[in-house]
């Protein structure tokens, strides 16, 4: 067995033996250079950076659908831009345009004539004067003829104006918020998207986040802004699940679809100390904290490292304590034997 290794199996020997509540007396410590860092406690730390996107929830858009066949539309405001309640945002063309305009009168005179005719039968059906069946059918026809009226009223209000000639519509935007649409194809047939409008409110930050990481995740942290995290995805995909933050505020000055790295922030219950503090004792990490005339060993568990420093956390509490920062390897040998007389 060669020297080298004989000294390593001595160590091993004298660390395994060792108990981790070994104290050291300042008096022993001779003419050692000694100074201290309190231990900083703190609520929360940094987690690697993450890829985060600018975006928003499906439910929480509004979708404005075509009531008819547009064969060609012409957007009046970019993609992503902010819109008021009722301010135009695309030219609609085609014949059916024209069509949805006389379609929408036909539905308004039926549903006046079928209302007119409910409410004239109703007061006879209450005496018995009508039969049951009589009601049932009036009845129907009425809920019908309102149902397909109000299903065309809905878009017919959004219509600002309209031209016979080119057998086109203005329509308005129904919500305040960003509109967002495609230009694939200028082609929209009868109940496909027209655009969707997200409420302000609406617009977040998404994350795929580790589902290891999930626990714990307060905000995120960008250049310009923190958010805090309102909600964890309690389904997995692969190894990660979204987390999305509160709305962003008009400070952050983000753009819908926008990407960049953001860092997350954890809760914990945990201290900064300086890395040199940091020892390795039975396998374990530790530090030393003064207690009177003692130096005691404490063993802690890493969290997370930043800027020279360790997040730690311990079962001892280390509020207000004296933790050393250096010669500390003197200290652990002379712990384990290895120096004095």
């Amino acid at each position: 067995m060669t020297f080298r290794l004989m000294t390593i199996v001595f160590l091993a020997i004298l660390l395994a033996g060792k108990s981790m509540a070994e104290d050291v007396s300042l008096t022993s410590l001779g003419a050692l250079r000694l100074s201290y860092q309190q231990a900083e406690p703190v609520s929360s730390y940094p987690g690697q950076r993450i890829v985060a996107e600018v975006s928003y929830k499906k439910g929480a858009a509004y979708s404005l659908l075509a009531p008819s066949r547009v064969q060609q539309i012409t957007y009046l405001v970019e993609i992503g831009s902010t819109v008021k309640r009722g301010q135009p945002f695309a030219e609609l063309r085609g014949p059916e345009m024209h069509h949805f305009v006389l379609e929408m009168e036909v539905a308004r005179k039926m549903f006046k004539i079928a209302e007119r005719r409910f409410k004239s039968n109703q007061s006879l059906y209450a005496k018995g004067a009508i039969k049951e069946s009589q009601w049932v059918e009036v009845s129907e026809q009425y809920y019908t003829a309102q149902l397909e009226y109000e299903h065309m009223r809905h878009f017919n209000d959004l219509i600002i104006s309209t031209d016979e000639k080119t057998d086109s519509m203005t329509v308005a935007a129904p919500i305040d918020g960003l509109v967002d649409y495609t230009l694939e194809d200028n082609s929209i047939n009868s109940g496909d998207e027209i655009a969707v409008f997200i409420p302000l409110s609406g617009v977040r930050l998404k994350a795929q986040i580790a589902t290891s990481d999930r626990t714990g995740l307060m905000y995120f942290e960008t250049d310009s802004c923190r958010l805090s995290v309102s909600s964890i995805g309690a389904v997995a995909s692969g190894f990660f699940v979204t987390a999305w933050s509160e709305s962003v505020n008009a400070t952050c000055n983000f753009i819908l679809g926008q990407r960049f790295l953001a860092t997350p922030f954890y809760q914990t219950v945990a201290y900064r100390v300086p890395d040199s503090a940091l020892f390795q004792w039975q396998s374990a990490a530790a530090i030393f904290i003064k207690q009177g005339a003692q130096l005691r060993v404490v063993e802690v568990s890493l969290v997370s490292s930043s800027r020279g420093d360790y997040l730690v956390t311990s079962n001892q509490d280390l509020d207000n304590t004296q933790v050393l920062m250096t010669s500390v390897s003197a200290v652990q040998g002379l712990l384990l034997g290895l120096g004095g007389e």
